[in-house]
Order: structure tokens, then C-alpha cells, then sequence
């Protein structure tokens, strides 16, 4: 009567004593150059054997081909004419995740199609602003630029990185104790190198399924952290014009800009009291998510619940009073690096506009460039620099326009550059594996 069919008696055998499953065993290893060089856990000596004896001859859960369980100590397994893997328990095989060829070649085709099309749309954009502004005498300005000027621009935005990795530390620390400065740091280097070269920020993915797995928090914590990074973005940039149109007095001047600098702010401010609300009320929040859930189907209303959590859990910093005033302090200098690294290359060319005003264009410049269109900005960055400049009465254009192209190349060399210093920080360090990835290491 309560006997089990044989099938289901020989797969819980397979199966073995189950176990806390990796939370994003997947989201980790997909980035590979982020990964230590270093084996984290010595492999089993299970594949050995199997060679010896031939893929058709191994008995038990090394057979060749055999349906496998993640969770067995032993998990070793061949798909199809592949290697074999020595699994550690909680690693799924190569191919768990994998889809099949012609699906990821039609995915890979039409996602290079659309940064294509990104790309040209960005490089026409440009083309047609530097036939407006005659190229010749762009060029001519970018060489007369002054070396010293350029230099210290550089080092405002490598500064900026520095300073937002210590800020994401302290934001981390709320619900991630683990987390180190020198991983947060080289992890932002690492996103705002893609952000640099890719549209739609895409680096902020990057950044998230990077600091996940060291941090040893999910993906849905990481994901917290990121949106509470940029509402105090915002709110730092606003901070700032403000300031400088009440020193400067140039606020009138550029009123037109400042709807859309509304708009921003606005649109961060709704977040941000949406994530207090949501951290402050948490058993309501999870009540209407719950609901939200049951008219999914089922395995998507599972993911729901449990990335909700993993949100609340990411919005920790927003319950300490002290935690988020200090993050919104270090805002501020975060953004006034970048504020400094525009403002010395375009002295490197004109001593124009007086100091408050300067920083004033530069910061609606920044929060013009909240989203990236076209991969790494390319055209609407110089659109939007000559736009907002020349609104503060700067000129000539090509003057302007050249300070927004050494700017701009000044900027991504600058950040590519920590993300190069950023990813070898992450290969020669050890990484925290997911906690379906470790287990004692064996004498």
C-alpha cells in the first residue's frame, strides 16, 4: 500500500542524502575570467578509473551517460561524446544550462544585428556633428590641448572608482559581512569597463553576478545594492547642481535642461521611498508578492518569491540610519571626480566659464548620460556634451566638440583601464564559491 514503485526506489538510491542546492551555481561560472586560476577543490580520482575501464564498463554512478544527481559526493558524468567531469556536489554539468547550437547561434547573431545597428546609428550621429562642426578644426584643438590638464582628468576618473567601490562596501556590509573592499572595487572597475563600451549599461549585470558569489549573498541582494547605489547617484548628482546654480547663478540660463534633470531626479526618488516602504514592511511586501505569484505558473512563481526575498534582504542598508548617511556622503565625492575629469579636459582646451558654472553644465551633462543608447555612447555623447555646453555659452563648437571627444576617449581609456587592473585583481584572488560548491577538502 505505501510501497514505492522500484523506479522511484532506485532514483532516491541514485539520488543519495539531499542537500542545500547552489543558489546561482550557474550566474558563477558563467563569468570565467572573473574566476581564481587556482583549482578551489582538488577533483576526485573517479575519472581516472573510468578511462581505465572504458566509458561502457564503469559501473554504478560513473557510468557513462547514466542520469546523475548534482547533490551525490561523487557526481561524475559525460554528456554525450564529451569529457568526462568530476563534479563537485551542487555543480551541474557543463551542459545543465546549456542550449542547443542553433538556438545560441540565432541568440549570438541577432544580439551582434542590434549592436550593429547601436553602433551605426552612434557613429552617424558623430559623423554628422563633426561635418557640422568642420573635423580639421577639431583636431586642431585636440592638439593643442594641455598635457597637464589632460592628466589630471584621467586621474579624477580613476578616482571615481575607488571611491564607489568604498561606498558599495558599505552598502554590501549591511547584509553581506564577507564582502572585502578590494573585490567591491575591482568589480566596479570591471562593470563601468563594460559600461564604457557597451549600451544600456549592461556592465550593472556584470557587476551583480560578480560580487554575488564573493560577497556569498544571491543574486537578488546584489541586485539591492545596485539600485540603492543609483538613487543615491541621482540624489548626489541633484545635490550638486543645486549647489552650483545657487553659487553660480547660471541656473536660469539653462532652464530648459533642468526638466529633464526633474524627470531623473523624480523617477529616483519614487525608487528609493518604493524601497524603504518595501524594507520597512516586509511581510507586506512579501503578502502582495505572494499573490502577485499564485497567477504564475509554478516554477516562475517559486523564482518570484525567492528573489523577492533576496531583494529585501539586499535593501538591508536602507533599515540603518548611519549606514545609508554614509553612503549618501561618499555620493558626493564619487560624483565630483567625475565632475573634475570633465572639467580639467575641457580647461586642457579654454579657460571658458567660471568654475560653479562649469560644474554646473558637467553635472546635467552626467545625468543626461543615465542611459547609454548606442554601445559606449558613441555620438550621443558628444551630442549631449555640445548640447549642454553651448547651452552655458561655450563655444565655438568645434572647440566644444573636441573637448567632448577627448572626454569621451579619455573617460573609456581611463575605465578600461581599471577594468583591466579590476579583472587581474579577481584571477589572482581567491573567489568565495557558492555554498552548493563547498565542501571539506580531502587529506
Amino acid at each position: 500500500m505505501g510501497a514505492e514503485p522500484p523506479r522511484a526506489e532506485r532514483h532516491r538510491e541514485h539520488r543519495g542524502a539531499a542537500t542545500a542546492p547552489a543558489p546561482h551555481p550557474r550566474l558563477h561560472r558563467r563569468f570565467s575570467l572573473l574566476q581564481s586560476s587556482r583549482v578551489a577543490v582538488p577533483r576526485h580520482p573517479s575519472p581516472a578509473l573510468l578511462r581505465l575501464l572504458g566509458a561502457d564498463r564503469a559501473a554504478g554512478p560513473v557510468r557513462a551517460r547514466r542520469a546523475y544527481d548534482r547533490r551525490d559526493p561523487d557526481n561524475v558524468h559525460r554528456s554525450h561524446a564529451g569529457p568526462v567531469e568530476d563534479l563537485t556536489p551542487g555543480d551541474p554539468s557543463r551542459d545543465a544550462d546549456r542550449v542547443p547550437a542553433d538556438w545560441a547561434g540565432l541568440v549570438s547573431r541577432r544580439r551582434l544585428i542590434q549592436a550593429t545597428v547601436l553602433l551605426g546609428i552612434g557613429v552617424l550621429i558623430l559623423y554628422g556633428l563633426l561635418r557640422t562642426v568642420h573635423p580639421d578644426r577639431v583636431a586642431t584643438a585636440i592638439r593643442g590641448a594641455n598635457p597637464s590638464w589632460i592628466a589630471i582628468g584621467m586621474a579624477g576618473y580613476l578616482a571615481f572608482i575607488v571611491i564607489r567601490g568604498w561606498r558599495w562596501l558599505v552598502i554590501l556590509r549591511a547584509s553581506a559581512p564577507a564582502a572585502a573592499l578590494g573585490d567591491a572595487t575591482a568589480v566596479t572597475a570591471i562593470g563601468f569597463a563594460l559600461n564604457a563600451v557597451s549600451p544600456f549599461k549592461l556592465g550593472e549585470l556584470l557587476r551583480i553576478g560578480a560580487i554575488a558569489p564573493r560577497a556569498r549573498i544571491g543574486v537578488g541582494e546584489a541586485t539591492a545594492t545596485v539600485v540603492v547605489e543609483r538613487v543615491l547617484d541621482v540624489l548626489a548628482l541633484l545635490l550638486i547642481a543645486v549647489a552650483a546654480a545657487a553659487v553660480s547663478g547660471a541656473g536660469s540660463n539653462s532652464f530648459g535642461l533642468w526638466g529633464g534633470v526633474a524627470v531623473v531626479s523624480l523617477a529616483s526618488l519614487a525608487i528609493g521611498a518604493l524601497a524603504f516602504l518595501m524594507v520597512s514592511y516586509p511581510q507586506r511586501t512579501l503578502a502582495v508578492i505572494d499573490r502577485i505569484a499564485t497567477r504564475l505558473p509554478a516554477r516562475v512563481a517559486a523564482f518570484v518569491d525567492r528573489f523577492a526575498a533576496s531583494v529585501l534582504k539586499g535593501f538591508a542598508s536602507l533599515r540603518s540610519p548611519r549606514r545609508l548617511a554614509t553612503a549618501a556622503l561618499l555620493s558626493v565625492p564619487v560624483w565630483l571626480c567625475i565632475d573634475v575629469g570633465l572639467m580639467a579636459v575641457f580647461r586642457a582646451l579654454t579657460p571658458q566659464l567660471a568654475f560653479p558654472t562649469l560644474l554646473l553644465a558637467c553635472t546635467i551633462f552626467i545625468l543626461s548620460q543615465a542611459i547609454s543608447i548606442t554601445p559606449g555612447s558613441v555620438g550621443t555623447y558628444e551630442g549631449f556634451f555640445l548640447l549642454v555646453l553651448s547651452t552655458f555659452g561655450a563655444g565655438p563648437a568645434a572647440l566644444v566638440t573636441a573637448a567632448a571627444v577627448l572626454s569621451h576617449v579619455g573617460n573609456i581609456a581611463a575605465l578600461l583601464l581599471a577594468g583591466a587592473a579590476g579583472a587581474l585583481w579577481l584571477r589572482v584572488t581567491r573567489p568565495a564559491l557558492p555554498v552548493g560548491l563547498e565542501r571539506p577538502v580531502p587529506s
